[in-house]
């Protein structure tokens, strides 16, 4: 007889399941935005050039404005491998959030959408061959916000 209620219950949990609207969509930014992915950093600036960043920020979001503040990003202070940065971020009331870095030739690492009652919380690894900026922005109540973090990356993993 429990196995019977066991089942039961197992299928009518099923039935609210597939009832349940569940669909997540995402956006397909190298489709919708494919120059954004040719804006390129300054190799020779090092990683310490702003330019191709600011000009994705335009790209992506139509404005350059933004202010400091909003967002917490977490970064190391040191990369002792540039082949696996590991960068978090937070920006509560997100809708649209850019992740973009000055060390590589690509200045856009990522564009996520934040869907409603979306949880705006990543925790990502991004690639850097060399010393620079880890750039986040985010869209938050029709204003642009950015936060931004130097990260050294060593080589040979001598961490100095």
């Amino acid at each position: 007889m429990e196995r019977r209620k066991f089942l039961g219950m197992g299928a009518g949990l099923l039935a609210v399941a597939a009832a349940t609207p569940s669909a997540v969509f995402a956006t397909n930014y190298r489709e919708k935005l494919p120059k954004v992915w040719k804006i390129k950093n300054d190799e020779k600036a090092k990683g310490e050039d702003m330019k191709g960043v600011n000009e994705a920020i335009k790209a992506i979001f139509g404005s350059d404005k933004v202010e400091e503040g909003k967002i917490k990003l977490k970064a190391p202070d040191i990369a002792e491998n540039g082949a696996v940065v590991p960068v978090t971020f937070q920006a509560e009331g997100a809708k649209k959030i850019a992740l973009m870095q000055t060390a590589d030739p690509e200045a856009v690492v990522a564009i996520f959408d934040v869907p409603e009652r979306g949880i705006p919380n990543y925790s990502v690894r991004i690639k850097m061959q060399q010393t620079g900026h880890v750039v986040v922005v985010a869209e938050i109540d029709g204003k642009l916000y950015k936060a931004d973090k130097v990260v050294k990356v060593t080589v040979g993993g001598c961490g100095g």
